[in-house]
């Protein structure tokens, strides 16, 4: 179940057909509603995940930005984006194993 207060807040600020949900009396579909929050917080965990990799993998392979990587370059930043997908794997198996 929802709690009433972070129902109204989400509902009052998200749409459902072209009209704030929970507002004008009517009922608040509550699994649509969930739905909805976990599949934008999943986008945005998708989201914040590449630009971390991107990021660090950046900063630790490229060591002369330019028009093109280098063969180095390519290897490292293929190692690196496979490190942290790799440790994504282990910590989401971890965190469901223990649900």
């Amino acid at each position: 179940k929802i709690p009433s207060q972070l129902l109204y807040t989400i509902s009052g600020k998200m749409s459902f057909g072209g009209r704030p949900a929970g507002m004008g009396g009517e009922k608040v579909d509550e699994g649509r509603l969930m739905e909805e929050v976990q599949t934008t917080l999943r986008a945005q965990l998708v989201q914040e995940f590449y630009q971390t990799v991107r990021d660090k993998c950046f900063t630790m392979c490229i060591t002369s930005p330019g028009s093109s990587l280098s063969s180095s370059e390519q290897k490292c930043l293929s190692r690196c984006m496979d490190r942290y997908q790799d440790a994504t794997n282990i910590v989401t198996k971890a965190i469901l194993q223990q649900q």
